[in-house]
């Protein structure tokens, strides 16, 4: 199970109340916490936040990775984590680019993955502006008739 020490939003409609929790990574944002660690109140003016830093530490030492933007906001207001404290990767900054998927030997079969709706869409464009391009150079290179040119029609004897 991998843990996360996290804000979880309580409170009504532009009152906002946050509780810090330890609780699996996998579970929504108001789900069932393990372990409630603390509280913060950013509409207070002083000390809006209140943490049980020993719980805290007893949970990094399992094993549990504390948010980004707990980090910091606990940084703010003077909290130091436990040296073992590993930040969880955030989600929304940038990812690397993905390498490759490795082969395996020569001769074993990989399994097939189906491309994804975005890569069909983007193939058919790309397959549907090659296809124009063709037609168009076609086009340009059959020479048109020479009656239809002129507009007459051909004498009758």
């Amino acid at each position: 199970m991998a843990v996360r020490i996290r804000l979880s939003r309580y409170g009504r409609l532009h009152r906002p109340y946050f509780r810090i929790v330890a609780i699996d990574g996998r579970c929504h944002r108001e789900g069932k916490a393990n372990e409630i660690l603390g509280s913060y109140d950013p509409l207070k003016a002083d000390k809006n936040i209140a943490v049980d830093m020993e719980a805290v530490g007893r949970w990094i030492d399992q094993g549990a990775l504390v948010s980004i933007g707990l980090t910091k906001l606990m940084k703010h207001f003077g909290f130091v984590l436990p040296a073992k404290a590993v930040t969880a990767p955030a989600t929304t900054e940038a990812k690397a680019p993905k390498a490759k998927a490795a082969t395996g030997p020569k001769g074993v079969k990989q399994a097939w993955n189906p491309p994804s709706r975005r890569q069909l869409r983007k193939h058919a464009a790309s397959a549907k502006t090659v296809r124009k391009a063709k037609l168009a150079a076609d086009a340009a290179a059959k020479p048109a008739p020479a009656a239809a040119e002129s507009g007459a029609e051909p004498a009758k004897s």
